[in-house]
């Protein structure tokens, strides 16, 4: 009977043994082999509006290394629909940390027709099971954004009414002064396509649909608000951007 209890112990610290010399048991590790989350997100809109469309937002984690990639795979990939200010959780997941303990990076993408793109990367601690991180995310209405960019090109044009058009400052003004627009039409052109081909193909047909016909007309009017943005060469580009558009908008 002493010799089944030697035999029984002995197996057990054996199996423990092994948990500690693999990832086999979670359990034992969960603060040492980085798991992270739960994450409950929540999307507020920086004008206070309250959209009728949802959020996307996609989470990504990767390893770095000083001033470069480390060669992990990115992991904790989800796509997540939320309403604005209702919270939406993110699973609790381990993660492959090179270093057990440390922050990991994930960074949150969300993405909405009325409201600019945002990147939203935040460092995670190891932390208990049944405690949520709680995070809030400011998005500003892509009207906003595009008021930035349009406003870059203030300064060159006040520039140019300084100068006579045969001099040099007037060319460089006049050359930062269409640059400026250029970025203008090519920052509405990806605006389109980020919603075109990341926000729609997650929502139903019927969603697609609604977003669509809301967004539509709207993105028309931005599109041939400004000048051309297809073209690969900057010296063409630079004749063209004076000139209407060419490029027939394709649509959502």
């Amino acid at each position: 009977m002493k010799d089944y209890k030697c035999k029984t112990a002995l197996q057990f610290y054996c199996v423990l043994l092994a948990c500690f010399l693999t990832s086999g048991c979670d359990f034992l590790f969960d603060k040492a082999h980085g798991y992270r989350g739960p994450i409950v997100v929540t999307i507020e809109t920086e004008d206070g509006s309250v959209p009728e469309l949802p959020f996307l937002i996609k989470s990504a984690y990767s390893e770095s290394c000083g001033h470069s990639s480390c060669g992990i795979d990115f992991g904790y990939k989800y796509f997540k629909a939320a309403y604005a200010n209702e919270p939406i959780t993110f699973p609790r997941e381990r993660l492959d940390l090179l270093q057990p303990n440390a922050y990991a990076s994930i960074e949150f993408t969300v993405t909405h027709p009325n409201y600019h793109q945002g990147g939203f990367p935040r460092g995670f601690g190891p932390t208990d099971a049944d405690d949520p991180i709680h995070i809030t995310f400011t998005v500003k209405p892509f009207a906003e954004q595009m008021n930035k960019v349009a406003g870059w090109a203030t300064g060159p044009k006040q520039n140019m009414q300084n100068f006579t058009p045969d001099s040099r400052e007037y060319k460089k003004a006049d050359i930062r002064y269409r640059q400026a627009r250029f970025n203008l039409g090519k920052t509405i052109k990806r605006h389109i396509t980020v919603i075109k081909t990341m926000y729609l193909p997650h929502f139903s047909k019927r969603m697609q649909q609604r977003v669509i016909e809301k967004y539509q007309p709207i993105f028309r009017a931005w599109y041939y608000g400004v000048p051309e943005t297809d073209c690969w060469s900057m010296v063409k580009c630079r004749k063209q951007i004076l000139k209407p558009r060419e490029a027939e908008y394709e649509g959502l």
